[in-house]
């Protein structure tokens, strides 16, 4: 019977925030406070998106092309890696800054009358994420200084699901995994 699997080294990510802050901020020195910041001075609050449904998707993907040559036939002779491409995908259910100012796309709300606030979405915007993971024996997550929205968020209204934002992301620089451990230590 094998002796390898070991439950103390798998994780079961329960719980988790995603935040946002303005394209290019630097990770926080402590990316899995509840209330991550950067800086000293100044100090930028990263900002919670708050409710996410269901938690969320890294998925990267990238071309690759076999050369193969006619007098080798038992594999490719080389093969060429396109770019690295990532996306990130998360259903945000609070109305909360970092959500509306996702959906809003570099855009923003007029009160164009009392009580009534008119959403201008923008554009494009371009912002830094992080995506992070807790448990009760470690915390995981993600860090990308730059991504952007692949698309509008399509929304479903009625029913008995959570009005929600389905958020796409593209990374725009490298997505960097983050642990509060090292798994190679031991």
């Amino acid at each position: 019977m094998s002796t390898h699997a070991d439950p103390n080294k798998a994780y079961v990510w329960l719980d988790g925030d995603v935040y946002r802050a303005a394209a290019g901020t630097a990770m926080p020195e402590d990316p899995f406070a509840i209330a991550p910041v950067t800086g000293s001075d100044p100090v930028v609050a990263w900002d919670a998106f708050g409710g996410i449904e269901a938690g969320f998707e890294v998925n990267p993907s990238r071309d690759l092309k076999t050369l193969p040559v006619w007098n080798r036939r038992a594999a490719p002779y080389k093969a060429v890696k396109g770019t690295l491409e990532e996306r990130i995908k998360l259903r945000a259910t609070d109305y909360s800054k970092a959500t509306v100012l996702t959906a809003l796309q570099g855009g923003d709300i007029a009160e164009t009358a009392t009580g009534v606030f008119q959403w201008n979405p923008g554009d494009d915007e371009d912002f830094a994420a992080m995506f992070i993971l807790r448990d009760d024996e470690g915390s995981a997550g993600f860090y990308c200084s730059r991504v952007t929205l692949t698309t509008p968020p399509p929304r479903v209204f009625g029913g008995e699901s959570l009005d929600g934002f389905e958020f796409e992301l593209l990374a725009l620089d490298k997505v960097i995994p983050l642990t509060s451990f090292d798994p190679l230590a031991n």
